[in-house]
Order: structure tokens, then C-alpha cells, then sequence
């Protein structure tokens, strides 16, 4: 029986332009992201990165959570339609303690403080 690939739905691409957005607002290039997210236990080659923005890689549930993660915002976040409120420390390159990825609860910011909100 011959394989058959369904077309990514609406909500898949909107993930997709989601991080993106996300990425390019903070001047991350796709290198950059792929380097947060190895650094949080979650690899995902440059070129992972860049086709999961662009349509040629299907977006997991793991997926979000990092993502979502290294943007430091909550996993609902990339599933909406309008793009999540600029986290200020991801936006002035803070970074946040060294939990791993799947670690309850919220993180702090190594460099202000401030608790992330979920």
C-alpha cells in the first residue's frame, strides 16, 4: 500500500508563522534558535529549524513545548492566531535559569528576576 501524506492543516501553519514571528522580533536567525533550543536539551539542527517554518517538517506536541520554552512563553501561545506579547527578557537577550525543558513550574530570569509568567 502506497504512503499518503496529508496536507498540514491551518493550525500547523499558524504555529509556523508563529515561531517565525516570534524568532525574527527578537533578530534571532534560524542558527540562533537552533542553538537555544540544544541548549535547553532539545536539538534541533539549524536546518530542522528552517523547515519547520517553512512547511517541510510537521510540528510534535515536543516541539511546542520547546519552543515555547526558549521564547519563554506558554505552549498555547504559538497556537494562537495573534502573535504573544514579546517576552521583555527574551527580547533584551536575557536568559533564564538552566531548568530543563520539562521542569514544572515557572522559570526565573537569570539577569532581572523576573518569574515567567504562564
Amino acid at each position: 500500500m502506497p504512503k499518503t501524506t496529508r496536507p498540514w492543516g491551518e493550525l500547523t501553519k499558524q504555529v509556523a508563522r508563529t515561531v517565525r514571528d516570534l524568532r525574527e522580533r527578537r533578530q534571532w536567525t534560524t542558527d540562533d534558535l537552533s542553538r537555544r533550543l540544544t541548549e535547553a536539551d532539545y536539538p534541533l539542527a539549524q536546518s530542522g529549524v528552517a523547515r519547520l517554518e517553512s512547511g517541510g517538517r510537521r510540528i510534535t506536541v515536543d516541539d511546542l513545548e520547546a519552543l515555547a520554552a526558549v521564547f519563554g512563553i506558554h505552549p498555547t501561545a504559538l497556537l494562537s492566531s495573534s502573535p504573544p506579547p514579546a517576552d521583555p527578557c527574551a527580547a533584551y537577550g536575557h536568559s533564564y535559569d538552566s531548568r530543563k525543558i520539562t521542569g514544572p513550574g515557572p522559570r526565573t530570569c537569570n539577569d532581572c528576576q523576573k518569574i515567567e509568567e504562564i
